[in-house]
């Protein structure tokens, strides 16, 4: 895989304020965003809250990314019972309400089934199925109130095609995905839409090492022969969650560089 220097990709950031469009202003909108102090979770809490929302970033070291709008920092553990628990209070006691929710919030883990015990698969259901299932629950009568309210989950290209090794992991997003469609039906008369979002891989501390070896391979692992960027992800969040999303609802959204449909004898020209 071919890395494009960022230098020479155009950023989503570099378009802020190039569409002053109504259908994409958050403005008194309040936003929680779990797993938010790097990578693809800094960057929606970033995006939303210069979109106008009142955003509280949710992470276990407190660390709220710089932006031109409202980011308050939660900590929080998810992988933690009791810390799934407090959040949704603790959120919605700063925030005054609730309209948004991200669960970004997750592990990317993969072992193989002779490695796998019950621990493992306990903490890693736990953290990417359980505690946005969880948050979500906890959310409903705030998201409800407003009666025009968004839930993003953070999904995964290995919901659809799996990895070797990640049995658990994608088992975890495939979930979350049934997730998504079953609360979407349950939800739609209290006017709570609920999508997924499935990124492919994404320039991110936790992608870093996976990035590198499949550079020095020379892999193609999709159309785009790149990388994602964490800001292409946010730009679609942001779409979800605003007026313009609306009629989006119950579905997965796939940004993974045409990665699933690269085929095995596809050959990307560089």
């Amino acid at each position: 895989m071919r890395l494009v220097p960022n230098d020479q990709l155009a950023s989503v950031t570099d378009y802020r304020g190039a569409v002053p469009d109504a259908a994409f202003d958050l403005t008194g909108r309040r936003a929680v965003v779990t797993g938010a102090s790097t990578g693809i979770g800094a960057a929606i809490a970033v995006r939303l809250a210069d979109a106008g929302a009142d955003v509280v970033a949710v992470s276990r070291s407190g660390r709220v990314p710089e932006a031109e709008g409202s980011i308050r920092p939660l900590v929080a553990d998810l992988s933690d019972p009791d810390g799934v628990d407090a959040l949704i209070p603790a959120a919605v006691a700063e925030l005054g309400g609730l309209d948004i929710l991200v669960n970004n919030a997750g592990r990317a883990d993969w072992l193989p089934l002779s490695d796998l015990d019950r621990e493992h698969f306990d903490g890693l259901i736990g953290l990417n199925l359980w505690a946005p299932l969880r948050l979500c629950q906890l959310a409903h009568r705030h998201l409800a109130a407003g009666g025009d309210s968004a839930v993003v989950m953070g999904g995964s290209g290995d919901a659809v095609r799996p990895s070797a090794a990640g049995a658990v992991y994608g088992a975890s997003k495939a979930g979350l995905g049934a997730v998504t469609v079953a609360l979407a039906k349950e939800w739609q008369a209290d006017g709570i839409r609920v999508t997924q979002v499935d990124p492919g891989i994404v320039d991110t501390p936790m992608a870093a090492a996976i990035i590198r070896g499949l550079s020095e391979a020379g892999a193609s692992v999709n159309i785009a022969d790149r990388a994602g960027k964490p800001d292409e992800i946010a730009a679609l969040v942001h779409y979800l969650v605003a007026p313009a999303g609306r009629f989006a609802n119950g579905a997965s959204f796939r940004l993974d560089g045409g990665a699933l449909a690269l085929g095995p004898f596809d050959v990307i020209e560089r």
